[in-house]
């Protein structure tokens, strides 16, 4: 399905089922009732009669009655949530067709391009399909279906319909599903809407088999719903960018191994000879690039994983074998250390990450390499990584790691990536590259055999009846067997003394309960070293177990020591509680580190714990002179840890200081750029990880100092709408201690943060308090931010004559009081946008290049590229096309390897404006239009947004598709209207009167 367009950019991305799905819920706004299908820009959703009816509204009584339609956030885009009234606007009063078409109440509060493009059922025939709906399945509501579009078939006798109903086959489906939009995966159209399903007798017979309307009936509507005949073209995705050189620079190993986290081969395989099967099939597929093994904790995902690459290994000569890199989130969640140690492992060496500024670059970087030979990622544990409730349920929480991703899916390359996780990975399912394998449990015969390897004996039947109650789960298995063998040596009959399970529990829950039974069969000294060992969430090395042994008589040391650790192990390694990994140390499966560290009562014997932890990782870290990479840090980072589990915050935070950040260096952010990481460190200082709630610090110095820094790293990750908040925090802080210098500044980033937020009526307060707090510290420069900041705010609102005061007592401050007598960096970014705006071009350009020699000497990346576009602009204005474009292509160099997206976002509308005046295929830029949509959206950049909406809105016009470009131009006028963006609303007033013209 893969395929490119006239550009040669590869098309491999789906309509995104997710992105137009909503819950349709009752008149309250209160029970979910079913599931619906955005079909229009102008507000349209279509969902089942019987769903509405089940909120107690008859679609053919009246037309009156109101549901509520759900909406639901996107991980993607900064669109909140919003519960919306709507009404019935069409059925099919005559007919027993299970469709009617709500209108919402308002404008759509979503983006034109969270719209379904609809097509008939009839040339969809065995074609695969996807779809997503609000089903409970394990305590997740919303989940995903996939299956086969059988075809239409005919009518029940005791229904009359206009179309016959298409049969699907599914696994997956099941109620609340009602309603779900039906994705023909090879057409890219939505073709239908699930109506119902079988429930299946206890045979089995038909137990997939599902029903759906044809969308083809919404053609027999009174209303005018579109449908396309011919096939969706796929969207392209946006691939690698990495510089010539570093590629050239690149010296990937042969065959090399990065196996350190991988577990250990387990002695007693049973089964899963179709998994195996299917991976290897993957791999041998060149469209498939990125496989999923999706399946609950305890399935045996990472033990499948391993096996697979053994025998891979032994089946293909060396030469022939991809290098394999191994990295367990579970025991290093960090999107930064990943991405450092996965350069390291492509380049072979040669490349540092101090040559890539940040996250996103060494992303790009790592993807761009995959093409050099052929690699194998293995991405264990990932459902770390992922949003585990809510309306981003299995969203990759770090737009870096997703960025990679998407990269790797992006066809250029011979590579895979495989993942293992508990939750699919939603951001890569409309991505035809990527390929989802659910593991399930395990069949009878397997289960039966594993129980015989570990050990249990008895009656065949009741060895299988084992297997039925449990539900073929692999660890519940493991740990029957280890209850079995300790408590009655491995009789299976005396099974019976464990609850019997209740097959509606979730994994988990059953999971407990047998741990329950078998911490009843340990010995004291066992059960308290498994409590004592559940505080390291990292694989230790043995050396370290003589800090959590307890005293007697345990931790004598010498030969005794030893054969008592080497029983322990055998036992505990044997029975699946305790693991090790290649590189020989030990850790804890998940659930079984949850389960014994909740059987901790002393609190502060373990706060003791974790103090003796703080001083084993800080003996064995690396001196700061010596830090070069995050791997450098990951003792000092564990210590940290510890510090705030053992409830030493402040302790805690002078370690940071010292030893992440080195004091002013800002080793662990600025110069390494592991924003992320550093974000990570700092959840450990509040209760239950919430960054909202106030630090556990008893310093206010330090507290104002964390939640700045914390404010700091959601900027530089995109996260505005928290980093506002943080910043609020981070100021109260300051101001309760009298740090009125520190206050004022973190005042000033709060106002450049609502500036980018396009938050312009909530901005004026904000510069008001900057001035109060500059006068509290008497400090000039403080004053002069705050004045730029004013002129800021009243330029983007249309307030010209304020602004110019403003930028003019700015300036004078800045020619009396500072050693560079002009406005540089973001503020002179914004004063020359200005001057612009204004017509006085020669002015703005003198202020673009003294501020971008100001930038390039102090190394300011971002506010260099910012200075770039504004050059760019003026030139064009100017109609010098080579000029502008060389300004715009460096700026966007810059912008793709640094952290600000908002940079990078203003550099991509340059170049648009660019290709829209001089020329280039008005179809791609309206691709690249798309993309920085997307961007804006997703950080929260309003104003970028608009900019956005109002040249696409052109682009559309250029194309002739009037209706796109007036719902473009709305969209950006009623945006800029409601934050009161005066050239937003100037702009999209002139494309109104040029869209009246061609009406």
């Amino acid at each position: 399905m893969k395929r490119t367009d006239g550009a040669g950019a590869p098309q491999v991305i789906l309509q995104d089922v997710r992105e137009f799905t909503v819950q349709i819920r009752d008149p309250e706004g209160q029970a979910v009732l079913g599931t619906g299908v955005v079909i229009s820009r102008s507000g349209l959703v279509a969902t089942c009669a019987h769903v509405v009816r089940a909120g107690g509204v008859e679609p053919r009584a009246s037309r009156e009655a109101k549901v509520r339609v759900y909406f639901p956030s996107s991980s993607r885009r900064s669109e909140a949530a919003e519960l919306r009234t709507a009404w019935i606007i069409a059925c099919f009063s005559d007919s027993d067709d299970d469709l009617v078409c709500l209108q919402v109440d308002g404008p759509l509060p979503l983006s034109s391009e969270r719209v379904a493009v609809l097509g008939a059922a009839e040339d969809s025939h065995w074609h695969g399909f996807r779809s997503y709906g609000y089903r409970l399945l394990g305590g997740y509501f919303g989940a995903w279906a996939r299956g086969i579009i059988l075809g239409e078939v005919e009518a029940p006798a005791d229904r009359r319909l206009l179309l016959d109903p298409v049969q699907l086959e599914s696994k997956h489906i099941d109620a609340g599903m009602s309603g779900a939009a039906v994705l023909d995966v090879e057409r890219n159209l939505v073709v239908g809407v699930v109506t119902e399903t079988w429930i299946a007798e206890v045979s089995g017979k038909d137990r997939d088999t599902a029903w759906a309307v044809n969308a083809g009936l919404l053609e027999l509507s009174p209303l005018r719903v579109d449908l396309r005949s011919d096939p969706l073209p796929l969207v392209r995705a946006e691939p690698a960018h990495v510089q010539p050189t570093l590629i050239g620079r690149a010296r990937p190993r042969l065959a090399a191994r990065h196996m350190d986290f991988a577990p250990l081969p387990l002695p007693e395989w049973v089964g899963r000879d179709g998994l195996l099967q299917e991976l290897g099939e993957c791999a041998r597929d060149d469209e498939l690039l990125v496989v999923s093994l999706v399946g609950f904790g305890g399935e045996g995902k990472t033990s499948i994983a391993r096996r697979w690459i053994d025998q891979m290994s032994a089946s293909s000569p060396e030469e022939e074998q991809p290098s394999v890199f191994w990295w367990s989130f579970t025991e290093r969640a960090s999107a930064d250390d990943f991405l450092e140690a996965a350069l390291d492992f492509v380049s072979g060496g040669s490349i540092s990450p101090d040559e890539l500024p940040d996250g996103r670059a060494r992303a790009e970087c790592v993807a761009g390499l995959l093409g050099l030979r052929r690699f194998l990622f293995v991405l264990d544990g990932f459902e770390v990584m992922q949003h585990q409730e809510g309306d981003h349920y299995g969203s990759v929480t770090s737009a870096d790691l997703r960025d990679f991703l998407t990269f790797f899916a992006t066809p250029d390359h011979t590579s895979m990536c495989l993942i293992t996780t508990r939750a699919p990975v939603f951001d890569l399912i409309p991505y035809v590259t990527h390929h989802q394998v659910d593991v399930e449990p395990l069949e009878i015969e397997p289960g039966k055999e594993l129980l015989r390897k570990l050990g249990i004996y008895g009656p065949e039947p009741s060895v299988e009846q084992v297997v039925r109650d449990w539900g073929g789960h692999a660890l519940t298995l493991s740990l029957v067997a280890a209850y079995l063998m300790t408590r009655h040596n491995g009789d299976v009959r005396r099974v019976t003394s464990l609850p019997a399970p209740d097959p509606d529990l979730p994994r988990d829950v059953l999971v407990r309960r047998i741990l329950r039974e078998y911490d009843a069969c340990l010995s004291e000294e066992e059960r308290t070293f498994l409590v004592r060992y559940s505080v390291f969430r990292t694989p230790i090395p043995d050396d370290a177990l003589r800090l959590i042994l307890p005293d007697t008589p345990w931790a004598e040391g010498g030969l005794e020591w030893q054969r008592a650790r080497s029983a322990v192990f055998r036992h505990l390694i044997a029975a699946r509680i305790v693991r090790r990994d290649a590189s020989g140390r030990t850790s804890m499966h998940p659930l079984v580190r949850a389960f014994f560290g909740g059987q901790a009562t002393d609190d502060e014997a373990r706060r003791a714990l974790h103090r003796r932890a703080v001083d084993y990782y800080l003996s064995s870290s690396a001196p700061v002179a010596g830090v070069r990479t995050l791997e450098d840090l990951g003792a000092a980072v564990e210590a940290v840890h510890h510090a705030c589990r053992a409830g030493i915050h402040d302790e805690a935070c002078d370690l940071v200081h010292e030893r992440l950040y080195e004091g002013e260096r800002g080793l662990i952010t600025r110069e390494l750029g592991a924003y992320e990481s550093a974000l990570t460190v700092f959840s450990d200082f509040y209760p239950r990880g919430e960054l909202m709630r106030r630090p556990l610090v008893r310093d206010g110095a330090s507290r104002g100092w964390i939640q700045h820094e914390v404010a700091t790293c959601l900027q530089m990750l995109g996260r505005l709408r928290e980093a506002a908040a943080a910043t609020r925090r981070a100021t109260q802080a300051f101001r309760a201690v009298g740090a009125w210098h520190d206050a004022a500044v973190s005042c000033q980033n709060m106002a450049e943060l609502h500036l980018s937020l396009g938050a312009l009526p909530a901005c004026g307060p904000i510069v008001n308090e900057a001035f109060e707090l500059a006068r509290r510290a008497a400090d000039e420069e403080d004053v002069l931010v705050a004045e730029t900041l004013r002129g800021a705010l009243a330029h983007l609102e249309g307030r010209t004559d304020e602004a110019g005061e403003a930028f003019a007592a700015a300036l004078r401050i800045a020619r009396e009081h500072t050693p560079i007598p002009a406005l540089y960096s973001s503020s002179g970014i914004r004063y020359a946008d200005y001057l612009r705006h204004l017509g006085r071009a020669d002015e703005a350009r003198r202020v673009h290049e003294v501020n971008l020699e100001v930038c390039r000497a102090a190394g300011w990346r971002g506010d260099e590229a910012g200075c770039l576009t504004g050059l760019g602009d003026l030139a064009l204005h100017a109609g010098d096309a080579g000029r502008a474009r060389q300004w715009y292509e460096q700026a966007f160099r810059i912008a793709r390897g640094i952290t600000r997206r908002d940079v990078l976002i203003g550099a991509m509308l340059g170049r648009c404006r660019w290709d829209l005046r001089f020329g280039t295929s008005d179809a791609a830029v309206l691709a690249e239009l798309k993309q920085a949509l997307t961007m804006a959206m997703a950080g929260g950049y309003r104003i970028a947004e608009i900019d956005v909406h109002l040249l696409i809105a052109e682009t559309h016009h250029r194309l002739r598709d009037l209706e796109a470009a007036w719902d473009s131009t709305t969209r950006g006028e009623q945006m800029s209207w409601e934050i009161g963006y005066h050239w937003g609303a100037r702009r999209a007033e002139e494309l109104t009167g040029q869209l009246e013209q061609d009406a």
